[in-house]
């Protein structure tokens, strides 16, 4: 990998851009506030992960909350800061468009839940394709507490978290631990903070090892299939199969499995 670049700031400095490597960070820079969410931190996300979508070079994303005591509380709720102010000329909300953008790239993205996870913070950690957590984190929907309930985060977490508990969270509004969250197999890792980084690594490592192309060709597949009848899943993953073995990656992987070496992933 390529030595690691400076850090880029986007929404004055409210959210970092790093890359390390095949590898893209973007932490959530406001633990002042819990790194709460604010329209500006929301629509510098979806631009990330517009550019991540054309960029053949990266291999995993990323999402992280700076300190150790929040990844993400949710929207910011301070007057002035809040992105709960009507707006009747704007079709997409931040956190639509934001959502729309993760959905759409191909680039696998792991969740680093480094301390409390509710509301939009959940939203956020329902997006990413992984996640490794602190055995300390806290996951709910506290919205039904002040009036509002988890409306936009549900389309993420509604195939995630088993309807039952969904259900309860949503409604009641009591946060669940990292163990419970493990348990019902929303988190892959859970370990204590001082584990955290080298468990992330490990997981973006495994990552990082397998073909570019074929973990970008999957993760679009995985999402197309997602509302499809089981004839029209066959049909789709049949007619993909086909290109997919034609890849420049599928014709590496064969050989170095036959010739007993490591891969040296082409990416095309």
């Amino acid at each position: 990998m390529s030595q690691d670049s400076s850090n880029n700031q986007r929404a004055g400095g409210d959210l970092l851009v790093q890359q390390k490597g095949a590898v893209l960070w973007l932490t959530l820079n406001r633990p002042q506030r819990r790194n709460a969410l604010t329209d500006a931190v929301m629509y510098a996300l979806r631009d990330e992960f517009l550019a991540a979508a054309r960029n053949p070079a990266l291999r995993a994303i990323v999402l992280t909350g700076a300190g150790d005591k929040a990844f993400c509380a949710g929207a910011d709720l301070t007057p002035g800061d809040t992105p709960f102010q009507p707006k009747v000329d704007r079709l997409h909300t931040p956190m639509g468009e934001l959502f729309r953008a993760v959905h759409g790239c191909p680039v696998p993205v792991v969740a680093r839940i480094n301390g409390v996870c509710v509301a939009g913070g959940l939203g956020l950690f329902g997006m990413c394709d992984m996640a490794v957590s602190v055995d300390t984190a806290q996951f709910g929907m506290p919205e039904v507490k002040i009036g509002l309930f988890p409306m936009q985060i549900l389309t993420v977490l509604r195939d995630l978290i088993p309807p039952r508990l969904l259900h309860e969270m949503c409604v009641t509004g009591k946060p669940i631990s990292a163990q419970t969250a493990y348990a019902q197999g929303l988190l892959n890792r859970i370990v204590p903070a001082a584990e955290l980084d080298a468990a992330l690594d490990a997981l973006v490592a495994d990552i990082v090892a397998a073909s570019p192309m074929a973990v970008r060709r999957g993760k679009y597949a995985m999402r197309a299939v997602a509302a499809m009848s089981f004839a029209e899943m066959m049909a789709f993953t049949e007619t993909a199969l086909v290109p997919m073995i034609q890849t420049e990656d599928a014709r590496e992987g064969l050989a170095a499995f036959n010739e007993r070496r490591p891969p040296q992933w082409p990416g095309r």
